[in-house]
Formats: structure tokens, C-alpha cells, sequence
């Protein structure tokens, strides 16, 4: 007995000599939620123009988000003048309510792949929407700004104000007007009118209008009427 204790004594320890990190991941990931989006278009829309130039578009997005502060990445089929095909993100950002209106402001980074060697085709956006709603009637406002966008653009804003109204559990009809400020000049103002109309809880389909007041700039800034779908999980 006197032999036999302290090999009794020293086998013990042995459960602890491999790390169970389980808890301390659990620990980081509680409170942590995942969403995602993937959508079909058969044009594309962003700042009021097409960025597809007249293609459809398929895109997805995943985020993580915790309490007010998210995390993002997203990915889409493009066609821009530096000779891109597709575009991918990463932003960071927060979700509040203040008061009776609701902001989502996000700082976004983002990359045209398959540029032209040479090409400026990484660049920063801070955007930030606004809205508030009474009744069935919501009121919603849109600011996009970077610093020194893509390609030959510096500075660049996009400012829109849009309203949506519900007429049905399952159809909301809505409208916009944007304005486009970019350095060199080459200015428009967007306007936008459609439908959208809830398939699920989390699926919807989109008929809308697009037009520019400079259609003369390219195909882009022209009239389109755009059908997309759009699934949420």
C-alpha cells in the first residue's frame, strides 16, 4: 500500500494535462449572432446608377453582429471602367435607436478585383441611413461619402431621401431622389420609383425604376426598370 498510493495519487492529474478550450469559446462567441442575404437582379443599383452596366447581378452578404456593433462581408459581380468584374467588402459598424429614429452607420472598405495592374480599386466609404416611421408611413434618409474613391474620383457623396408606404401586409411602395457630388465634377441627380412585395418572412421581390437627369453620361445613367430577388437567412 505504501507503493501503490503516491502512483494513485499522481495518476489524477492526468485529465488536465490537454487543454478544453470549449468553455473559453463558447464564452467568446455567446451573444454573437449570424445573418445573410443573397440577392438576383437583373440589373444592378448603386447610387442611383447601374453598376453592371444593363447585366444582371447576383451578390451575398454575411454579418455578425452583438448587441448595437456588427461586422460585415460582402461580394457581387461588377463591371467598372478600371476593367473589375467583381466587388468585395468588409465593413464594421453599429445599429441604434435614437429616440423614435433608428441609424445604421457602417465604415465600409472596398476592392474591385480583376482591375487593370495600376488601377486605384481599393478605397473607403462611410455610409450612414436614417429613418423613422409613423404608422405605415416611413421616412428614410441615406448619406454615402468617401475620401478618395475609385479610380480617377477624389472626394465623392451620395445624399438620398426616400419614403415608403404600406398598403398591405405583404406590398410597400416606395420612392427616392439622390443627389451624386464627386471631384472631378461630373454630378447627377437620381430618382427611383417601385414595389416591393414580401414572398416570406425573410424572401422578397423588387420591381423599380431608376432614371439619371444626365442619361447622356453612359448606359448606366439612363432609364431602367430592374426586378430583383432577395432571400434572408
Amino acid at each position: 500500500m505504501l507503493i501503490a498510493a503516491p502512483f494513485a495519487v499522481k495518476a489524477e492529474p492526468r485529465a488536465y494535462y490537454f487543454a478544453d478550450w470549449t468553455d473559453e469559446w463558447g464564452e467568446a462567441l455567446e451573444g454573437w449572432k449570424l445573418s445573410g442575404q443573397l440577392t438576383a437582379a437583373t440589373d444592378s443599383t448603386s447610387k442611383g446608377i447601374s453598376e453592371t452596366q444593363g447585366n444582371g447581378q447576383i451578390g451575398g452578404a454575411i454579418m455578425a453582429t452583438r448587441g448595437w456593433f456588427y461586422a460585415a462581408a460582402r461580394y457581387k459581380n461588377y463591371k467598372g471602367s478600371d476593367g473589375s468584374d467583381h466587388q468585395s467588402g468588409v465593413s464594421v459598424g453599429s445599429k441604434l435607436k435614437l429616440g423614435p429614429v433608428s441609424v445604421n452607420s457602417q465604415l465600409i472598405y472596398k476592392v474591385n478585383t480583376g482591375a487593370r495592374a495600376g488601377s486605384d480599386n481599393a478605397f473607403y466609404e462611410w455610409q450612414t441611413e436614417a429613418s423613422r416611421t409613423w404608422g405605415k408611413t416611413t421616412l428614410k434618409g441615406l448619406s454615402i461619402w468617401s475620401p478618395d474613391s475609385s479610380g480617377t474620383t477624389k472626394r465623392a457623396g451620395y445624399y438620398e431621401i426616400g419614403v415608403a408606404q404600406k398598403v398591405s401586409d405583404k406590398w410597400t411602395v416606395s420612392g427616392g431622389i439622390g443627389i451624386r457630388r464627386l471631384q472631378p465634377a461630373r454630378d447627377y441627380t437620381a430618382f427611383n420609383l417601385g414595389a416591393a412585395y414580401a414572398l416570406t418572412e425573410k424572401a422578397g421581390l423588387d420591381l423599380r425604376y431608376y432614371t439619371t437627369d444626365k442619361p447622356d453620361y453612359s448606359k448606366a445613367h439612363g432609364d431602367r426598370l430592374v426586378l430583383s430577388l432577395t432571400q434572408k437567412f
